[in-house]
């Protein structure tokens, strides 16, 4: 709790001391987030005493990949189906792309290492794996509320959209968690996390969210049910789980195949 309880002051401090001393660009406040981010990345080395608890940074390649691959999948499945189709967005420019992609690259960071990092392992270690991830993804689904839920695009969607502004965040917490444990470290989930979001961004932000448009604007078909995008995702979640269990399995000497330690 100490190690969370300092995680939120430095994103606090940070929004005011970045606030105060740097102007946020298109939207994007990056700036918030790196500082917050090597504050909590301090704070872990604080806690823990070695950097060894970050985990082999050689998983964060396959989990970019899989995180791009899974969105990409999820929009290809959409548009096969006839929900949506999308329109180069005119207004997405070169320094948007720049500042939006620092912004995730940074939002993702100062995430895994809250919520994935030392609290995680430090749960898993009292409590066991299954306590922790979930306790740390209703965690994680309550943070996304508090920060989202007052966002005109959340409230105007009633109690449900509201709910699901919680509920989605947690199954993929509970993906990253896993991913974190099996792993050993938080390179994977990172690499998952920050391929699906930047990817995300790129096909599936709409111009009533809160975040600019990427490179491409959906466009919806009429009369489709919004229910079918939250089915598409916890698929989508449920195949990178899937894969998440196939790439960290080890291979013992004589070719026997076991799950790695949790």
């Amino acid at each position: 709790m100490a190690f969370l309880g300092l995680s939120a002051a430095a994103v606090l401090l940070s929004a005011v001391a970045t606030g105060v001393l740097v102007p946020v660009e298109d939207g994007q406040p990056w700036p918030v987030v790196a500082v917050a981010a090597g504050l909590v990345l301090l704070a872990t080395r604080w806690f823990e005493g070695s950097w060894r608890g970050l985990g082999p940074g050689r998983w964060f390649g396959p989990g970019l990949l899989l995180g791009v691959a899974a969105v990409g999948l999820l929009a290809w499945g959409l548009m096969l189906d006839g929900v949506l189709r999308w329109t180069p967005n005119a207004g997405f420019t070169a320094p948007l792309a720049l500042t939006g992609t620092a912004y995730f690259c940074f939002a993702v960071l100062l995430e895994e290492l809250v919520f994935r990092g030392y609290a995680l392992r430090r749960l898993a270690e009292v409590r066991g794996p299954g306590v922790a991830v979930g306790g740390l993804a209703v965690l994680f689904g309550g943070y996304h509320l508090l920060v989202l839920g007052a966002a005109p695009s959340v409230k105007s969607g009633g109690f449900g959209e509201l709910l699901w502004t919680a509920a989605g965040p947690a199954i993929g917490a509970v993906v990253f968690g896993v991913a974190a444990l099996r792993a050993g470290g938080i390179a994977l989930p990172v690499g998952l996390h920050l391929g699906w979001n930047w990817t995300q961004w790129q096909f599936f932000a709409f111009p009533t969210d809160d975040n600019p448009v990427g490179r491409w604007t959906p466009l919806v078909t009429p009369g489709v049910d919004p229910v079918v995008f939250k089915v598409g995702y916890v698929v989508a979640m449920a195949l990178v789980l899937g894969a998440v269990l196939l790439v960290t399995r080890r291979r013992e000497p004589r070719g026997r195949v076991v799950a790695l330690p949790a």
